[in-house]
């Protein structure tokens, strides 16, 4: 499973004559609506007059959601439907849709060929396990989550990802099952999409169809600027390659951390460095930390490293005085090296970043951090500061 986190800086946001439009989410990454050259895509858009006109999209199925308001859709001049608040409809791309009434709604779009569909989510404190209700025959699913209100924490297989009000979480499953848990409060609007890496051939849309209609609910800007194509689709070696080219940060950077962490795994360790009494480490950091622990991996190192001094004395290779500083020499090479070494190729990077400053996390991170805490000692004794503050009883 490969996620993003899109925050209000990542979405684009065009005019048209109606309103605005909010784009959430595109697929393939690069793709534009104005070309119709993407597979699905979620949007969010105000519609600020009485009656308005849908761009058509004939090669894409539809999902509207409205989100604030209420308004009524005519297909074709054929069919009506009046959508309230959370109330959504399907419908055809390629129908002539008129809506009537000012409404904020959530858009989805699917190439014909695949599968999409909305539902609502009500998370709270107490985890409940989501499955998927697409069950498309695609090769790939994608679940989007949008937290209209409130907060959502998601575990995956323990990976735990958390989303605010506004914020959009994007899951994609390849190989694997789409089962997972969340919590929190408010309201969540859930998208699935079913679909295949490859765009049908003869399903690109004529450059009649891709010129949007005045005043259309997603026409962008006449004034945008052109760009060049989208890149075509790519297979998964390309894309889980692309996904694996991150910034992990630099190396001093991360050795930093690396050092820190490996040198403060000890009872009484915050007693000697304070700087832990205002940390916290995540879910993903302390995972790989305690495996780590689990299995002994730099004490077995320093152990294979006395040993070794030890045997050239054992062959009369070395005095004892000698053997003895051989190992205070190896003492402070693991200290300062051979250790943070270890920790440094296995914790997840950039480190820092999964390192949290408790003085400027959010309640809701500090309810995930109150979730371990049965499980850490150390938690437990900071969040019983938090209490004492009076931030905790809030949560």
């Amino acid at each position: 499973m490969r996620y993003e986190l899109r925050k209000e800086e990542d979405f684009s946001v065009s005019k048209w004559m109606g309103g605005k439009t909010k784009e959430l989410a595109i697929f393939p990454p690069g793709a534009k609506y104005i070309d119709r050259d993407f597979i699905w895509r979620l949007s969010s858009a105000t519609v600020e007059l009485e009656e308005s006109d849908f761009s058509k999209l004939p090669d894409y199925d539809r999902v509207l959601m409205v989100m604030e308001g209420s308004a009524v859709l005519t297909y074709d001049g054929k069919k009506s439907i009046r959508l309230k608040e959370l109330e959504q409809d399907s419908f055809d791309g390629g129908a002539k849709t008129k809506s009537y009434g000012k409404i904020t709604d959530f858009n989805v779009m699917v190439r014909k060929g695949g599968d999409g569909i909305l539902d609502v989510i009500r998370p709270d404190s107490d985890a409940k396990v989501l499955g998927d209700t697409l069950h498309t025959q695609r090769k790939c699913t994608t679940h989007a989550l949008y937290i209209k209100e409130g907060y959502a924490v998601v575990n995956y297989n323990g990976k735990m990802m958390m989303a605010n009000q506004g914020e959009l979480l994007v899951m994609e499953f390849f190989d694997e099952i789409p089962v997972y848990a969340i919590m929190g409060e408010g309201v969540v609007i859930r998208a699935q999409m079913g679909y295949d890496y490859e765009i049908p051939e003869g399903q690109g849309a004529s450059e009649e169809e891709a010129a949007p209609e005045d005043g259309s609910e997603d026409a962008p800007e006449e004034s945008i600027k052109e760009e060049p194509a989208a890149p075509p689709v790519m297979d998964k070696k390309e894309e889980a390659a692309e996904a694996r080219h991150v910034d992990k940060g630099s190396f001093a950077e991360n050795f930093k951390w690396a050092f820190f962490i490996s040198n403060t795994q000890f009872r009484g360790a915050k007693y000697v460095a304070k700087k832990l009494r205002s940390i916290w480490y995540d879910d993903e950091l302390f995972g790989a930390i305690k495996t780590l622990e689990r299995f002994f991996v730099t004490f077995i190192v320093f152990l294979i490293g006395v040993v070794l001094c030890l045997f050239t004395y054992a062959t009369g290779n070395a005095s004892e005085g000698r053997v003895l500083l051989y190992m205070a020499l190896w003492l402070v090479l693991d200290v300062l090296l051979v250790s943070p070494l270890i920790y440094y190729f296995a914790l997840p990077k950039p480190i820092g970043s999964h390192v949290k400053d408790l003085d400027k996390m959010t309640e809701q991170e500090i309810a995930m951090m109150e979730q371990r805490g049965s499980r850490d000692e150390r938690l437990e004794k900071l969040l019983a500061k938090y209490k004492n503050t009076g931030k905790a009883n809030k949560l």
